[in-house]
């Protein structure tokens, strides 16, 4: 059997989970929030969506499949006017990156939350 080498702590939040959406976006605006290998988010606007940027991939970086808007565009309805939310498809194109991402442990996605 090979010795066993030093064990290495898992990276998690610094602090408790927040209970609200508004107390999470305060924690990554205050730079308080780390990645898995324990560097600071460095969070700000997403130039797409203009939400807080927090490590998973916005789905307005990619393409949509439903609409076939193109990346960095807003998702289209039929008639043509601008939807006022992200198509289905293309929300789940985002998690399926992600869900890649955290499979093979990429360490630039959210560590985790003590438990």
């Amino acid at each position: 059997m090979p010795p066993e080498g030093p064990r290495v702590a898992a990276v998690t939040q610094p602090v408790p989970a927040p209970v609200y959406l508004r107390e999470y976006q305060q924690l990554l605006l205050d730079g308080v929030l780390v990645d898995r290998a324990g560097r600071p988010l460095r969070s700000g606007r997403c130039p797409t969506c203009d939400s807080l940027v927090d490590g998973y991939t916005c789905p307005g970086s990619l393409p949509c499949p439903g609409c076939r808007a193109e990346a960095g565009r807003r998702c289209r309805r039929p008639s043509g006017h601008m939807a006022d939310r992200w198509h289905t498809v293309r929300l789940k194109a985002a998690e399926a990156i992600d869900q890649q991402r955290d499979e093979a442990n990429d360490p630039t996605l959210l560590a985790p939350w003590p438990t």
